[in-house]
């Protein structure tokens, strides 16, 4: 497939903040593609080049990409990397040759006449077809929300074989937390990805306040901790009081005893790999134990994670990588090894809805895309709902 035209432009992400936005052309048909940016980040992720100056970056390098036959996703992200030329993207930027490669597969999946994810089916060799779990970010704190909970998100699972029932479910939920937290807590604050803001210090109070909310045996609940934001010296801050490796782990063993806790996302800093084995040793067949900022969509620290007793299960975010070939080979890789997959949106978020193919097209265990209160988020779950009605 060749590409005609390229047309660039930044808009702003739910925080109000630049990004990029893409529409790519090829003959009679066109894709759309725009990306997010976090604000909690892995260290190790490729770098995000200045808006503005991707504008100009592209400029330099579009006739090299402009009608050129290329046949496959994997193809034109290698003419991006050779373009760009270093290792963690520093050039180009990760988030421009993410949002090429983004509108790029939406492209060759339309002049091939399929879906997105029929696209990334056919990449990954199999057909899953199953939905994953629908991870919603109700009650947030850390970096998300100022003057919160220590702990990033505190998360409701919806396990419904169906995503609307999923959705329709968490919106009921954030109508109960609404009406609690105003009466028990006297107001209604809201952090970055649209969850509850909570003023307290306490790392369970999220955790109560869901589980006296649910009442249904197809949810479960799940923290990511993002442990590397309050750990410093090899101590973890939480409020007034201070924790090492050992006493997280005690409180990590008393959560999962008196909550029904799915996974845990990041429980110790990517810096603390004695947590990650620790926690791994004793509740790998208790809980889903998730790496983030641990493995950033690397197939390299992914496999070292691994080999190390590490995790059971990865966040998938394409923008920490920075090309949608890359994250299916990161994807690719987990499978093999038995990880769980839950692909993840970012805290600045835009109206693109491609990891939803993508979680569908790999099958993966979960989608975790906020609370369905901002249309960033509910444009990922909506489409679930939309790929349900085209297999139904």
């Amino acid at each position: 497939m060749k590409i005609s035209d390229i047309n660039l432009r930044i808009i702003q992400d739910s925080r109000g903040e630049d990004t990029l936005e893409v529409v790519v052309i090829a003959d009679a048909l066109t894709a759309i593609a725009s990306v997010p940016a976090g604000k909690s980040k892995g260290k190790h992720e490729v770098f995000s080049q200045d808006p503005t100056a991707c504008l100009t970056k592209l400029e330099e390098v579009k006739d090299k990409i402009l009608n050129v036959d290329f046949v496959s996703v994997s193809e034109f992200d290698n003419r991006l990397k050779e373009l760009d030329g270093t290792i963690n993207k520093s050039n180009l930027g990760g988030n421009l040759i993410l949002v090429l490669s983004i509108a790029f597969t939406k492209l060759l999946a339309k002049s091939n006449n399929l879906q997105t994810y029929q696209l990334i089916e056919q990449v990954m060799e199999k057909k899953s077809r199953k939905f994953p779990y629908l991870y919603f970010n109700l009650i947030g704190g850390g970096l998300h929300a100022k003057d919160s909970l220590p702990f990033q998100e505190y998360l409701l699972v919806a396990k419904f074989a169906s995503p609307l029932e999923g959705l329709e479910y968490a919106k009921l939920q954030v109508s109960k937390l609404k009406e609690d937290i105003i009466k028990n807590f006297g107001e209604e604050r809201y952090g970055d990805e649209g969850a509850f803001a909570i003023k307290n210090n306490d790392p369970l109070l999220g955790l109560e306040i869901l589980k006296r909310n649910v009442d249904n045996q197809n949810v479960s609940l799940a923290l990511d901790v993002a442990a590397s934001t309050f750990y410093e010296n090899g101590q973890y801050k939480i409020g007034e009081k201070t924790f090492d490796t050992s006493t997280m782990l005690d409180l990590y063993k008393s959560l999962i005893s008196a909550f029904p806790l799915l996974s845990i996302e990041d429980p110790f800093s990517e810096d603390d790999k004695e947590g990650f084995r620790q926690i791994y040793a004793l509740l790998k067949d208790t809980i889903w134990i998730i790496g983030d900022d641990l493995t950033v969509t690397s197939k390299i620290l992914i496999q070292k994670a691994y080999d190390g007793r590490e995790i059971t299960g990865v966040i998938i975010k394409p923008n920490q990588i920075g090309s949608v070939s890359e994250t299916l080979n990161a994807i690719k890789l987990a499978k093999n090894l038995g990880l769980k997959i839950i692909v993840s949106h970012r805290s600045g978020e835009t109206n693109d809805d491609f990891i939803a193919d993508l979680a569908f097209g790999v099958g993966a265990d979960g989608l975790k895309s906020g609370s369905p209160t901002q249309p960033q988020r509910m444009i990922k779950y909506n489409r679930l709902i939309e790929i349900e009605k085209q297999i139904s």
